[in-house]
């Protein structure tokens, strides 16, 4: 390398350093545009509702998990109950984003307990939930059938523990 080329290289530096900091100081545009990344999704399935969640973005998501919770909102009272379904991945052909279908014909399954007078009380019974990766990158598209309801929250990790060996 020759005198000629340090001295480039030296006075080179600031500029960059210049150019990058104007980089740095821009807000960065937003990496999705809703509106643009459902225009991917099914619009509508035929006797299904379609439900958007947008999810916040996380300092450190790996340590997050997203549950869906799909079910029927009913009175209950002392006997214990379930939901028929579960939540099925579909494919967005082209584009390699995933959408959920909730899987379910609606039928509740109970057990057989005479309960005391005025054990009724409002209550949800839900079918099988799922967890997934949190991912506040794209909208969390999911499709339940007319007259069931979308549920979902927010799991946090504990701290990582090492296991003892016996």
């Amino acid at each position: 390398m020759n005198c000629f080329s340090k001295h480039l290289q030296r006075a080179a530096w600031p500029c960059l350093a210049v150019l990058l900091t104007a980089c740095a100081a821009q807000p960065m545009p937003a990496s999705t545009d809703l509106a643009k990344e459902l225009k991917a999704f099914p619009a509508a399935l035929p006797g299904h509702q379609r439900h958007v969640i947008e999810l916040p973005a996380l300092a450190d998501e790996s340590t997050r998990k997203l549950e869906l919770i799909g079910g029927k909102a009913m009175t209950l009272d002392c006997n214990a109950r379930g939901m028929d379904g579960g939540f099925e991945a579909q494919d967005v052909p082209g584009w390699g984003y995933t959408y959920w279908v909730l899987k379910s014909q609606g039928q509740v399954r109970s057990t057989m307990m005479m309960c005391p007078p005025g054990t009724e009380k409002p209550g949800f019974v839900q079918a099988e939930p799922l967890l997934l990766r949190y991912n506040s990158k794209l909208p969390v598209v999911v499709f339940v059938p007319q007259g069931m309801q979308l549920r979902w929250r927010v799991w946090q990790a504990g701290e990582l523990q090492q296991a003892p060996v016996r």
